[in-house]
């Protein structure tokens, strides 16, 4: 009996011993997982494609619209929360007639998120519940599985960066996304840029620069010359790119434990000892920081103002002297008396800007006066001829009707295959059939039902019309109110294949001779030469004007 305790005392100590020594070793373990990141060399290896779409009750899944997302560990990458999340009211619509769920909420269960790992091979994926901000538009998300084929990128220090840094911004191209059914790291795009500055909108700091984004490249990196991550690309406002600054996002992957490679700086040169300088050769270089600053604001509001009505002459004169201001920004030896030319020149290119002059009151009076009297000479004229005889009265035949073609069908987009298209950086699938009640042109232009009272015919007097950049098509601006977006049955033409455009994206109304423009509160905006307009305000169009819907162009025109 006391030999079997003793062996049960033995096999007892042996076994606390075993897990002891198992305690020990697994934060070495952990810590060795999280020290074994290491990052990729090619910083397109991390760059995916993330989706989010409808998966049905049979499995097969359903794009709707994606970005681009970049790897921070084998198993978490970061993106726009936007990108991942029904952004808005008309994104649920969209998805409710996509899926046929009526009733459908943001947080419905057949919503889901999918990352393309390799060609159409993907891997499904979830947004963490803490690490995510939409004052800052940013998102962790976890991948169902991990990836063992990719690397991920490392991050930066965006506390180190300066104004004139060079940037460069990746991700995929909106046409790229658009058009094929994979995006695989060849597709990736990048674009090189400077830092403007480092500012705050709102709560969050941001990174303004000139590496041209576009609605591909939402949710990429914005990388240092060192391929360090230093910012989240997230927006554009006008002709201006911004980036979410990294360290922010940093912070929120510490509190929770998410590991990332953080960047490397290279190593130290040592300094080669210098022969002692005689101080009497040693000159104080002068401090050019205050008219810098000077030339940096003058520059920004020479970028804000609005050209639009003013002369070609005067406003290629603005914008070569913002190319001459920003070439002495550049310059880091220039000197206290370029950089004050060129802000001299510059406040001079936006004192002269020059209105375009309109017609003259004068002629317009004469041309008046003139009209009036053509029109009494012919009222007395008739009056005299019917004094002689009796006129006869003909009709006024009324215009030619003939039938008219019935649209087609509206293909479905549920069709399970797995082709997709893009908002923001994604072609959205069309909804589901609907009845057609009105008759369409080239299979894009509809116009409302006059009976109804919705909508006043112009005659062929001051007309004007659109030519759509993407096909050449000419569309007739043939009524008071012209409405343009992708709502069938709300608009006068109907942008059936970019559904980046909003459902009432525009307004054109004709009022006297003259033609404007009204932003209907449009998600992506609206853009008359390159000027962003703000929801609900009228702007005038001149013949050749540039409309831009979204990223959708027209060329106004004045019969």
């Amino acid at each position: 009996m006391k030999t079997l305790r003793e062996k049960a005392r033995r096999i007892l100590t042996l076994a606390v011993a075993l897990c002891m020594m198992l305690m020990m070793t697994l934060p070495v373990m952990a810590e060795d997982e999280t020290n074994n990141l290491t990052a990729t060399d090619d910083p397109r290896d991390s760059i995916m494609l993330m989706t989010l779409g409808i998966e049905d009750d049979n499995g097969t899944y359903h794009p709707y619209k994606g970005g681009t997302c970049f790897l921070i560990n084998d198993e978490y990458v970061l993106t726009n929360k936007h990108v991942v999340t029904v952004f808005d009211q008309d994104e649920l619509n969209d998805l409710r007639e996509i899926s046929g769920i009526p009733d459908m909420q943001a947080t419905d269960s057949h919503i889901k998120l999918y990352l393309y790992v390799n060609r159409d091979m993907k891997v499904a994926a979830t947004m963490h519940d803490s690490v995510n901000s939409s004052d800052m538009d940013f998102a962790a998300v976890k991948l169902a599985e991990k990836i063992y084929d990719r690397k991920p990128v490392a991050l930066g220090d965006s506390d180190a960066i300066q104004t004139k840094d060079t940037v460069y911004a990746m991700g995929f191209p909106a046409d790229s996304v658009s058009t094929k059914n994979y995006n695989t790291k060849d597709d990736v795009s990048t674009v090189e840029g400077a830092i403007s500055k480092l500012t705050v909108t709102g709560n969050v700091d941001i990174i303004e620069h000139t590496a041209p984004l576009n609605l591909g490249n939402s949710g990429g990196p914005l990388l240092d010359k060192d391929d360090n991550v230093v910012g989240l690309n997230t927006f554009i406002a006008g002709k201006k790119n911004y980036s979410i600054q990294i360290n922010y996002i940093k912070k929120g992957l510490d509190t929770f434990g998410i590991p990332y490679v953080t960047g490397q700086q290279g190593p130290v040169e040592p300094i080669d000892p210098v022969d002692p300088v005689d101080p009497a050769e040693i000159t104080d270089k002068p401090d050019n920081t205050a008219i810098l600053n000077e030339l940096q604001s003058v520059v920004d509001e020479a970028k804000a103002t609005d050209t639009e009505n003013c002369t070609e002459e005067s406003v290629k004169a603005l914008n070569d002297s913002i190319g001459a201001a920003e070439a002495v920004l550049a310059n880091d030896s220039a000197e206290a008396a370029a950089i004050q030319g060129a802000t001299d020149d510059l406040n001079d290119a936006i004192t002269n800007l020059e209105e375009k002059s309109g017609p003259n009151m004068m002629m317009i009076i004469f041309i008046v006066a003139a009209v009036v009297l053509l029109v009494v000479i012919i009222i007395v004229a008739v009056v005299m001829s019917g004094k002689k005889k009796k006129s006869s009265q003909v009709p006024n035949p009324g215009p030619a009707s003939g039938p008219r073609p019935n649209p087609g069908p509206i293909p479905s987009n549920m069709n399970g295959n797995d082709g997709y298209g893009a908002v923001d950086s994604f072609a959205k699938p069309g909804p589901s059939p609907q009845p057609q009640t009105m008759p369409e042109g080239a299979g894009e232009t509809t116009l409302l039902d006059a009976g109804a009272g919705e909508t006043t015919l112009l005659s062929n007097a001051g007309s004007a019309y659109l030519i759509r950049k993407k096909n050449g098509e000419k569309i007739a601006v043939n009524v008071q109110n012209f409405k343009l977006g992708k709502e069938r049955r709300k608009v006068n033409y109907c942008i059936s294949d970019n559904t980046s455009v909003s459902r009432v994206h525009c307004e054109i109304v004709k009022k006297g001779a003259d033609y404007y423009v009204t932003d209907q509160g449009a998600t992506n905006f609206t853009f008359v030469n390159g000027i962003q307009l703000s929801p609900h305000k009228e702007t005038l169009l001149s013949d050749q004007s540039v409309l831009k819907l979204s990223d959708e162009e027209f060329e106004f025109h004045l019969s």
